[in-house]
């Protein structure tokens, strides 16, 4: 029996891109297609490397739990640990189904007797394997399907958003989030949470500097310092309460939020009221801001009335 390694190769490539491909869209992550194809064929030359007779220790649990890591890292970067566990569950639980989807093909159209292989499998096969290879298998479905679940969930409740202020303008994807009950102490206005790093890019470079210069801690004990008499006049001070304490949050006042509902146009609302926040409200970067439930359900009453106009 002859192994062609050209032919092995490519077909690693083929079946590797396409596990890939479909892990990501199962955990609902994004790439780009040139790291998928490298990673396939980092996999392939892992394959050939490991039918050399002084490579056994690639067939082992360990070298294959690497060489899973390190695809995973190739195809789609490191964000957070949690993200990467999900990568690396539905990488298993995609190869798992998609083997076995080949090898019942295969059993399926078989009108003779089995294949010797298939015989060797199943005549080898203790109980112990069928006992945690079940396991294993029920833990990672249900992790993938519970992540899925959350992601469709997710998927539903955002937003695209853009944010106007001094003649700037910033897009970003901002999700709905039902526990948020920030008001302002004047007027009591809704308050949309943004991450620092986004709306950096439509303030002065004054105001830039001074958040940048100052821990979150102290920018409000430090706000004297900034020099952008225009954008003072627009900061307002939130109170919030977090568990089992309370703090205060430093907001000021856009121009207008523009928000795209489904299947409508943007929607205007002016004088919005945005909560800087220092960190990363998304792990794995999906949305950059948390929108107030109560600004969605003003939006909805606005497109339903124009409809009915």
């Amino acid at each position: 029996m002859y192994i062609y390694a050209d032919v092995l190769f490519i077909i690693n490539i083929m079946m590797n891109s396409m596990i890939l491909m479909l892990t990501a869209w199962t955990v609902g992550a994004t790439y780009k297609f040139w790291r998928i194809v490298l990673a396939a064929a980092v996999g392939g030359c892992y394959v050939l490397i490991g039918m050399l007779p002084s490579m056994e220790f690639c067939h082992t649990a360990i070298a294959k739990l690497v060489m899973s890591c390190l695809l995973i890292y190739i195809a789609f970067g490191y964000t957070s640990k949690r993200r990467s566990f999900l990568l690396l569950a539905s990488f298993y639980v995609v190869s798992f189904i998609l083997g076995g989807s080949i090898v019942g093909w295969v059993y399926f159209w078989q009108v003779n007797h089995y294949s010797h292989t298939l015989i060797r499998i199943l005549t080898t096969l203790s109980w112990e394997n069928v006992l945690w290879g079940s396991c294993l298998g029920s833990i990672l479905i249900v992790t993938i399907i519970r992540r899925m679940l959350s992601s469709t969930t997710r998927q539903q409740s955002l937003y695209q958003v853009k944010i106007e202020y001094n003649g700037q303008v910033v897009e970003l994807t901002a999700m709905l989030d039902t526990g948020n009950s920030l008001y302002t102490t004047i007027g009591h206005k809704p308050v949309v949470l943004v991450s620092q790093y986004v709306i950096a890019s439509i303030l002065s470079e004054d105001v830039v500097t001074f958040l940048q210069e100052n821990v979150p801690e102290m920018w409000l004990v430090n706000l004297s310092q900034c020099t952008d008499e225009k954008w003072l006049s627009r900061t307002q001070i939130i109170p919030y309460h977090g568990i089992g304490s309370r703090s205060m949050l430093l907001a000021f006042r856009a121009d207008a939020l523009l928000v795209s509902l489904s299947g409508t146009a943007e929607i205007r609302i002016q004088n919005v009221v945005i909560g800087i926040y220092s960190g990363a409200l998304s792990e794995d970067g999906t949305y950059a801001g948390l929108l107030h439930p109560q600004i969605i359900n003003e939006l909805y009453k606005k497109e339903g009335a124009s409809i009915c106009a």
